[in-house]
């Protein structure tokens, strides 16, 4: 099945720049425009078939680029691996790196099993709040990674298969969700939230500081954490379990009960770099990529040591890196060669009111990335078009920008994302009863966008 979906993909790739160089104005807009939006769409065909890798997906698309005249030459079509985001992206991993060396997440959910840990259903709340908290300053990836070892653990506590497996269910489908929620809380939860914003200055010149988004993403997570809970323990059942059970795993989770200079030296470092990215809203010379950058730099010091190369190579996203890299360098080209402007005059006048803008952003976001189920291929696609209608329609294009970036950190109707795949591929649960609990979640996501976001702009 895969083979023949590969062989689809790259077929169906071939077709379309095929068609792209043969009729080079197959759509009236002109040779370069025709031939840019042929790689564009190749690239998605590439992607969402997953018949290359994303390396090599994204290497390729460039490279044809001068081939096909769209770019002068290899430069223009390597630029989008100049952008700081992308090396967001990398530092963003190599913190996560760290933390993931430590036990801190382990010692986050100890503490709330502490606090919460009564029965079956607070043990799942408990996992839900850690999965956000750490999600917030942490990728979704390696968040989802760990707490899924830690409950695929936990539920050895079921010896029936059946309850195992209900259970299973709740949790596996809770905790992607709970990671891709507490990822909207602050720009360092996810790299779609730093290129949102620097999709929003490179358009604009508008900024969103660190505690503005956080205005825009924390009211909207204490809302969804708590719902999305609610919604897991009424829609899945999850199975009780005893108090000594409970208390049995608590005490065999694999920490120290006092931390060694190892986590004092992590938890300074993320923390002075969350103190710094806070103080970058009122002091401007403080950069977040920057901060970043020395923040996971500083790993690697001798005398720290937290981190070494093999490491950091390992447990890095370099399918994101190249993929936001080529993805910016295509966008670069879709702006340059008129194509953006070409669509948004096509469309027909919006409404000016900034709730019903707010909300069709939200509705488009979600029914896209059903088509389109890569975020950060996304976001640079759509956010230069609805900054152009919303400006056109006299809404603020920070509006437009917030919906589509915390929307699009939020779509798990499907487990057709990278975060819901990692425990989709643990067999718990299938498509369908996933979308048994998180359809009125992503229904709930558009009614708070429609009304917080816009109210949020004008605070």
């Amino acid at each position: 099945m895969n083979t023949k979906r590969k062989i689809l993909g790259i077929t169906g790739a071939l077709l379309i720049l095929s068609i792209a160089v043969l009729l080079p104005d197959y759509i009236g807009l002109g040779v370069k425009p025709n031939r840019t939006l042929g790689i564009l769409l190749a690239f998605l065909c590439l992607l969402i078939t997953e018949a290359l890798p994303i390396i090599v997906t994204s290497l390729l698309m460039c490279a044809l680029m001068p081939v096909l005249k769209v770019t002068d030459n290899l430069k223009v079509a390597f630029e989008g691996f100049s952008e700081p985001v992308i090396f967001f992206v990398v530092a963003s991993f190599g913190i996560a790196a760290a933390l993931t060396v430590i036990p801190v997440a382990h010692r986050i959910l100890r503490r709330l099993l502490r606090i919460f840990g009564k029965n079956i259903e607070t043990v799942l709340l408990a996992l839900v709040i850690a999965c956000a908290l750490l999600s917030s300053i942490v990728s979704n990836i390696p968040t989802c990674a760990i707490f899924m070892a830690i409950s695929l653990k936990f539920l050895d506590i079921y010896k029936n298969e059946e309850d195992k497996r209900k259970t299973g269910k709740a949790f596996m489908i809770a905790i992607p969700v709970s990671s891709m929620i507490g990822g909207m809380m602050t720009p360092a939860g996810s790299s779609i939230n730093i290129l949102a914003m620097a999709q929003l200055e490179k358009y604009t010149g508008l900024t969103i500081t660190f505690v503005d988004w956080m205005k825009y993403g924390i009211p909207i997570a204490c809302i969804m954490i708590p719902l999305s809970w609610l919604v897991f323990v009424r829609i899945y059942h999850p199975v009780q379990v005893s108090q000594e059970d409970i208390k049995q795993f608590i005490n065999h989770l694999d920490i120290p009960e006092t931390m060694d200079i190892r986590e004092y030296k992590v938890l300074f470092i993320v923390g002075g770099m969350l103190v710094l990215w806070i103080l970058s809203s009122w002091i401007h010379d403080i950069n977040i990529i920057i901060v970043a950058i020395i923040g996971c730099s500083l790993l690697f010091f001798p005398g720290i040591d937290i981190l070494d190369t093999k490491t950091f190579v390992k447990e890095n996203s370099w399918d994101a890196f190249f993929l936001v890299g080529a993805l910016t360098s295509i966008c670069n080209m879709i702006l340059k060669n008129g194509i953006i402007q070409t669509v948004v005059d096509a469309i027909p006048p919006f409404t000016s009111s900034v709730v019903l803008m707010s909300g069709i952003c939200a509705v488009l976001i979600f029914g896209l990335l059903l088509i389109i189920p890569v975020a950060t291929a996304l976001i640079p696609l759509v956010v230069p078009i609805f900054i152009i209608i919303a400006s056109s329609a006299g809404v603020s294009p920070i509006v437009v920008v917030m919906t589509a970036s915390l929307c699009a950190c939020n779509c798990y109707l499907f487990p057709l994302d990278t975060v819901p795949l990692l425990t989709y591929s643990k067999g718990y649960y299938s498509m369908i009863e996933m979308t048994r609990s998180t359809w009125l979640l992503q229904v709930v996501m558009v009614l708070l966008c429609m009304f917080w976001i816009p109210f949020a702009t004008i605070l």
